[in-house]
């Protein structure tokens, strides 16, 4: 193993900076805009949490209430949704339409057109592409690996009756790969992928995603202004295939060429598959096990997230369940609604090391408070 990684994180060694970002996409905020529900989720300042680790700031942006569901994954999945019916019908995206105009367009047409949206999920992803069928007024068929709990798939189901939910008999990797095919033998050739995980580094879906995040971004940017003069010097997300991290390496590329931001990664220890890449140097998928985070429970990286990541990360930490489970608690206590994978990244900033009293983090909380199982860690999947 290398001397870099320990047993909870891995310091990453020459970064380097990101090349060639393309600008922001304007279109992106003012379709959100669009939708129902939308208002910014807040930034929130814990002066506790600064004190215990002896920095400046510790700002937490929380996601348990988004656009009407109670996790950050529905900026990803509505504009991939979006973007994939569009080219799919060859209806044009563009900033002179009025926004819920274009909704009530796609889906007219995707209704015509018979289409079927499919994803393959643990949990937040699933429901958020379900509730964009409901939009647009067609059918998803949404694939689980067996690990996921009966709340969350009847949270999916409760999406409406054009909602189906497959259990497939494996790991998420195994459903990723079980949903791909199933699109590709819907028996009208009608069927749309909504995924988060590119397993070719062609496919487009994963990148409008990704694109998707550029929201709760822009977001931060505006609203830690009223909070502090000091600028970000630490931004911890939580990582399953890499989406949202990829977002962030984008974001602060852009807008700190200097790569004076340090994106650290935050993964369940059952389920380290990008600190177990960064230590192999290259792409490893990793053999998972059960875990609080399921919507981190991920054995390999997307293939369009790796290349970003593995240049613009500095750190990457993995987190016990309960050491999540403790952070959860803590940040209920001072009245944030956070789930596993929300409290994850709070339970990996308590492993960074000393940072100095002059450093500012950010915490991506991505999901509100949820049903889960502490089970044996040695056990593969809840039975």
């Amino acid at each position: 193993m290398s001397s870099n990684m320990s047993s909870s994180i891995y310091i990453i060694p020459n970064r380097k900076p990101l090349l060639d970002l393309p600008p922001p996409n304007p279109e992106i905020r003012p379709f959100h805009r669009s939708l129902p529900h939308y208002q910014p989720t807040p930034l929130v300042s814990l002066p506790s949490f600064a004190e215990e680790l002896g920095i400046s700031h510790f700002l937490l942006k929380d996601e348990s209430s988004r656009l009407g569901l109670p996790a950050f994954k529905i900026l990803g999945a509505s504009w991939a949704t979006a973007k994939a019916v569009s080219k799919r019908l060859n209806i044009p995206i563009s900033s002179g339409d009025a926004e819920l105009s274009l909704i009530e367009r796609l889906g007219e047409a995707a209704t015509t057109a018979g289409l079927t949206l499919y994803a393959a999920t643990d949990g937040n992803h699933g429901r958020a592409v379900a509730r964009m069928a409901g939009y647009l007024g067609i059918k998803a068929k949404i694939y689980v690996p067996l690990m996921v709990d009966q709340e969350t798939i009847a949270k999916i189901e409760s999406e409406g009756k054009h909602i189906e939910v497959i259990v497939w008999q494996g790991d998420y990797d195994q459903t990723v790969v079980s949903t791909k095919m199933a699109v590709t033998t819907h028996h009208d050739g009608k069927g749309l992928l909504i995924s988060d995980m590119a397993l070719d580094v062609e496919e487009e879906t994963p990148k409008w995603v990704v694109d998707g995040y550029q929201t709760m971004f822009e977001e931060i940017d505006e609203q830690i202004t009223a909070i502090t003069e000091k600028r970000i010097t630490h931004v911890l997300t939580p990582l399953g295939v890499g989406s949202l991290c990829s977002a962030a390496c984008a974001h602060f590329g852009r807008s700190d060429g200097t790569g004076m931001v340090e994106i650290v990664t935050v993964e369940p220890v059952a389920a380290a598959c990008f600190m177990s890449s960064v230590d192999a140097g290259k792409m490893v998928s990793v053999e998972t096990g059960y875990t609080i985070c399921t919507g981190m429970c991920c054995g390999t990286v997307s293939v369009t997230a790796w290349p970003v990541l593995k240049d613009c990360v500095s750190m990457a930490v993995a987190v016990e369940d309960t050491q999540v489970e403790q952070a959860m608690l803590d940040l209920r206590d001072l009245g944030v609604s956070a789930g596993p994978c929300g409290a994850a990244t709070t339970a990996g900033a308590r492993l960074l090391p000393t940072l100095g009293p002059n450093a500012v983090i950010v915490v991506l909380s991505t999901e509100g408070q949820r049903h889960y199982e502490m089970v044996d860690p040695k056990s593969k999947y809840v039975t």
